[in-house]
């Protein structure tokens, strides 16, 4: 009697019913797709505001994605002296990330400027592909300034 109503069920819906279950392992690799998915994204998110920090010369926006061991020991004023005011970064591509850990990896970047001449005075708009080191701590990415 009890039977009935669960036989009536599968053959209302014999899709469900032929539909097997996904296994742990195709559960576990769609989750993961999805979690290196997310960090990349969220990588790309930090890479691009650390990039229009630098191309629009807001200097301090840029110091507050670097590192916290790099905030630690440099001041903003260290770190804005490493630039030159007269740079003439027009903007950066992510082409690829490589996550050599959990909480790090190495961005590389088509970045695009005008060199200016000084012979010459001509203008050349140029692009360099550049590597930068990306550390993840307390929930977030982080330039890893060079020396």
């Amino acid at each position: 009697m009890y039977l009935l109503p669960f036989l009536g069920m599968l053959l209302a819906c014999p899709a469900m019913a032929g539909t097997p279950a996904p296994t742990t392992e195709a559960v576990q690799a769609s989750q993961s797709a999805e979690a290196v998915q997310a960090r990349q994204a969220a990588l790309e998110e930090r890479v691009a505001a650390w990039w229009d920090a630098l191309i629009r010369q807001d200097f301090a926006s840029a110091y507050s994605l670097t590192s916290p061991g790099y905030r630690q020991t440099y001041s903003v004023d260290a770190f804005k002296g490493k630039f030159d005011k007269k740079s003439n970064w027009r903007r950066a591509e992510v082409l690829n990330i490589d996550f050599k850990s959990d909480d790090s990896a190495i961005v590389g970047i088509n970045m695009h400027f005008v060199y200016h001449q000084p012979q010459t005075g001509k203008s050349l708009d140029m692009q360099n592909y550049v590597q930068e080191s990306w550390v993840f701590m307390d929930g977030q990415w982080w330039y890893l300034v060079k020396d």
